[in-house]
């Protein structure tokens, strides 16, 4: 009995100095870190003890070692904007009176089954959430209140890229205010040169983003790739904004940055900003999504071409580095309405999910033999 005793002390000493020495410090101030508490985080040794109490011996049976791989799913979408434009908000179908009308949890409710069941879901937030009145001289301004973060986190949102041509929209004050209310929320914020970093079950997945233009067609991210592997990411995230607005193919300058971002060491690239859908590259075991589409978008009250896309990301994840993953493309509809919209994207089911993948299929590159799977 002592010698089980002494057994079981040594192995909660040993615990709990592992416990201490662990150091989340991050390599770079521009990381920024969500993960879950070490009490759920930290795997328990394997075996059983005895200790003693009131009511006499007990047995406690602790968990199984932490075992490797883990099936870890991502699900990236495309252009999000929470808010208007100050000329759109004169307007009754204007996304700010959908939002009073219908509720914070309406706007991602036809993709729950798809949001809630993935490990992580990241967007691209293009908008502003703040108070700022100045804005920048420019055709479209978007904002929203910063109570507009409860609408991504009702929608089983968790990381958002900032990296686009909307963030400064008013100004610096705009974007610090809206990283800081989508920090305040709970949301992982990545772009610009911020890193961030979202862990879940032991799975860091690491995630940068940059917007156009680019010099000379190109932008290095081996930097940031090298910050999140030192930081323990075994998935790593490109977010590009890129690309020429409602232009279907995909440009040079697209290709030869996605490429080099893989070769960098991105384990996908995920693109948008041209608000309509674009073909997917295979590239070195992986792929590029040149562009989702719109996702959630406030800014357009009547949109020509209602298309979007959505993709699930699996992947075998090990200890220090995860497989490339496996593609599952999920054709969107940006609204079930024939005429204007309600802001709310659903799932395209039948034949319109069909023409949609078809859609994307035709002008992607090097995807021959590629099957759709199921989510």
């Amino acid at each position: 009995m002592k010698r089980v005793v002494c057994m079981f002390l040594l192995l909660m000493m040993t615990a709990a100095s592992a416990a201490a020495q662990m150091n989340y410090d991050l390599i770079s101030p521009y990381l920024v870190y969500s993960k879950l508490e070490e009490s759920e985080a930290m795997p328990v040794l394997g075996g059983s003890a005895v200790i003693g109490g009131a009511e006499g011996p007990t047995e406690i049976e602790a968990e199984e070692t932490e075992t490797w791989p883990k099936t870890f799913t991502v699900t990236v979408a495309g252009d999000t904007t929470l808010g208007s434009t100050d000329e759109l908000r004169k307007r009754d179908d204007c996304f700010e009176n959908v939002a009073a009308e219908k509720g914070y949890g309406w706007f991602f409710s036809g993709l729950e089954a798809l949001f809630a069941t993935d490990d992580l879901t990241l967007i691209n937030f293009e908008g502003t959430l703040t108070e700022e009145t100045q804005k920048k001289e420019k055709t479209f301004n978007f904002k929203g209140p910063a109570e507009y973060t409860e609408i991504l986190t009702l929608g089983s949102v968790e990381a958002v890229n900032i990296a686009n041509n909307h963030t400064i929209d008013y100004g610096e004050q705009g974007r610090a205010d809206t990283i800081a209310n989508l920090e305040a929320a709970g949301l992982i914020v990545s772009g610009n040169g911020q890193l961030g970093i979202f862990e879940k079950d032991g799975v860091k997945v690491g995630m940068t983003g940059y917007c156009f233009p680019y010099k000379d067609s190109k932008k290095d991210i081996t930097s940031d790739v090298k910050a999140l592997r030192e930081a323990g990411c075994q998935i790593v995230i490109a977010s590009f904004h890129w690309g020429s607005e409602y232009r279907e193919d995909f440009t040079a300058e697209q290709r030869s940055i996605g490429r080099a971002a893989i070769r960098a060491g991105a384990d996908i690239v995920v693109g948008h900003h041209p608000h309509i859908v674009q073909g997917v590259e295979a590239y070195d075991d992986t792929y590029i999504l040149y562009s989702l589409g719109n996702l959630v978008f406030g800014g357009n009250v009547d949109p020509d071409d209602r298309d979007a896309l959505a993709a699930r990301l699996t992947f075998t994840v090990y200890e220090d580095h995860a497989e490339a993953p496996e593609l599952t493309l999920v054709p969107l509809r940006l609204t079930e309405l024939a005429d204007g919209t309600d802001y709310r994207p659903i799932l395209a089911e039948g034949e319109e999910a069909e023409r949609i993948v078809s859609r994307v299929l035709k002008r992607s590159s090097n995807m021959s033999g590629f099957e759709n799977g199921t989510w």
